[in-house]
């Protein structure tokens, strides 16, 4: 038997487009993604002997059978590789905020996947890892890769880009989750999306500008979202009032940064100093704020 604790990190997307449709379905997108330091972990034992994969949990609200990612990408690994399966224990302890645009399950996904891979002595390598994990869920191949990287397709045409951006990041998750497929379907009420200036954040990810990175984010999920989620409409209405948050120019940039331009439904700050993200709480109740490296 071997054991492994493996850190599975969550993902921002700094800008995205909805491109197309597909016959089947899938959304084409276009998007820019980057990995966090916020992670779930994985205690993994693999035992000798044939059998399945049985799951426990941190958390009682999510699924430990074959509707979990991580069930659905074990069985397709021995599927796909016709190897005999290993009886596998693991333990999911989850700190990705679910429904929130983070990837967590994802990244459980497909780390566990190159853990199985790894295993096994690399039957499959990244081409067949990322043509196996795409028919699981849409994130896992940037996962696979875990750099700073252009989407393209249905998430599985990567180009990694450089990343040279230094800043600091806090993560605001409300209590309330969102649903992608709601946010997909909410997509086609909306006549003409805004759409992100990818080249602009190229720019800044390679020069370091988080102003150049700024002035290109969009993102159509959200724009998708706000068409009947009434907290997110409200916040956007409260921001437009500008002043009366009573903060200083750095902080309200911040705030403007989340009401205008939430890249997930967790949304993103850029913060330089930790003092303001230790006030957060105390300023907004009922919101998690986790501080991250980007």
């Amino acid at each position: 038997m071997s054991n492994k604790i493996i850190a599975a990190n969550g993902k921002i997307n700094i800008g995205l487009n909805i491109t197309g449709k597909l016959p089947n379905g899938y959304h084409l997108l276009d998007m820019i993604m980057a990995p966090i330091s916020l992670a779930d972990f994985l205690h993994i034992k693999f035992h000798e002997e044939e059998g399945d994969l049985n799951i426990t949990s941190n958390l009682k609200n999510i699924p430990l059978g074959p509707e979990n990612i991580v069930y659905k990408v074990y069985e397709k690994f021995y599927e796909k590789t016709g190897l005999k399966k290993r009886k596998v224990d693991l333990y999911l302890e989850k700190n990705v905020p679910s429904e929130a645009g983070l990837g967590g399950g994802s990244s459980d996904g497909a780390h566990f996947l190159k853990a199985l891979n790894e295993l096994h002595n690399y039957p499959l390598n990244l081409v067949e890892l990322i043509e196996l994990s795409k028919g699981v869920g849409a994130d896992l191949p940037f996962f696979l890769v875990n750099k700073t990287a252009r989407v393209k397709g249905i998430g599985e045409i990567l180009e990694r880009v450089e990343n040279n951006l230094d800043c600091d990041i806090i993560l605001l998750k409300p209590e309330f989750g969102v649903s992608t497929v709601a946010a997909y379907k909410n997509s086609s009420k909306i006549e003409k999306m805004k759409s992100a200036n990818m080249n602009s954040i190229l720019m800044g990810l390679r020069e370091n500008s988080l102003e150049l990175v700024k002035r290109g984010i969009e993102n159509n999920l959200e724009e998708a979202l706000v068409v009947d989620n009434e907290y997110i409409t409200n916040k956007n209405k409260e921001e437009k009032k500008g002043p009366h948050w009573g903060m200083n120019n750095d902080f309200r940039a911040a705030v403007n940064m989340l009401s205008n331009h939430p890249h997930n439904t967790a949304g993103i700050l850029e913060i330089r100093t930790l003092n303001i993200y230790l006030l957060l709480p105390h300023q907004y109740r009922g919101i998690t704020f986790v501080f991250v490296a980007f």
